[in-house]
C-alpha cells in the first residue's frame, strides 16, 4: 500500500513538472500568435479602415487557439460598449489561464488595450509598433530561457516527488 501511495506522489509531481515545462515550450508560440494579432489589427485598421468590432470578428476566424477565443469574446459583445479598454482587460483576464504567457506579456497587452481606439490612425500605428517591439523582446527572452527552464521544471517535478517519498518513508 505504501508503494502505491509513493507511486501516486511521484506521478503527480512528475506530471506537475512536465505541465510547467509545457508552458515554457508553448510560450514562444503564444507570443507569436499575439504578434500576428497585432500585425493584423494594424493592417485592418490602417489599410482596411475597419472598426474594432470588425477587426476582432475577423481575428477570431484567422488566429489559432487560444488567441482566437479572446477576440471572439470581444466580437460577441452585445450592445454598446462604453469602455473598450475595460472590455479588453476583462476579456484578457477571462482567457489568460489558457495562455502560456508571463506577467510581462500581460502588462504589454493590457497597456496596448488601453491605447486601442484612443488615437488617430498614425498614433495607433505607433502604439501597435511599440507593443510589437516589446513582444519581440519577450519572444527573444522566451526562446533563450525556454529550453533551460523546461529541463529544470521536468527535473524538479521528478526530484520533488522522490524527495517527498523519501521523507514519508
Amino acid at each position: 500500500m505504501e508503494w502505491f501511495g509513493a507511486l501516486i506522489v511521484l506521478t503527480v509531481t512528475t506530471w506537475a513538472g512536465f505541465d510547467l515545462a509545457s508552458r515554457f515550450q508553448k510560450r514562444p508560440g503564444h507570443i507569436r500568435q499575439w504578434k500576428n494579432a497585432l500585425q493584423m489589427i494594424e493592417a485592418e485598421m490602417v489599410y482596411g479602415q475597419s472598426s474594432l468590432w470588425e477587426v476582432c470578428a475577423n481575428l477570431s476566424h484567422h488566429l489559432p487557439s487560444p488567441t482566437n477565443q479572446f477576440f471572439k469574446s470581444i466580437g460577441d459583445v452585445e450592445g454598446p460598449c462604453r469602455d473598450f479598454a475595460e472590455l479588453w482587460t476583462s476579456s484578457l483576464k477571462k482567457h489568460w489561464p489558457w495562455n502560456a504567457l508571463s506577467k510581462s506579456e500581460w502588462e504589454i497587452l493590457v497597456q496596448f488595450g488601453r491605447s486601442l481606439g484612443q488615437h488617430d490612425l498614425t498614433q495607433q500605428q505607433k502604439q501597435i509598433q511599440l507593443a510589437l517591439h516589446h513582444l519581440d523582446r519577450e519572444l527573444h527572452e522566451a526562446l533563450e530561457s525556454g529550453v533551460k527552464y523546461q529541463k529544470m521544471a521536468r527535473g524538479m517535478g521528478v526530484l520533488s516527488g522522490v524527495l517527498v517519498i523519501i521523507l514519508i518513508i
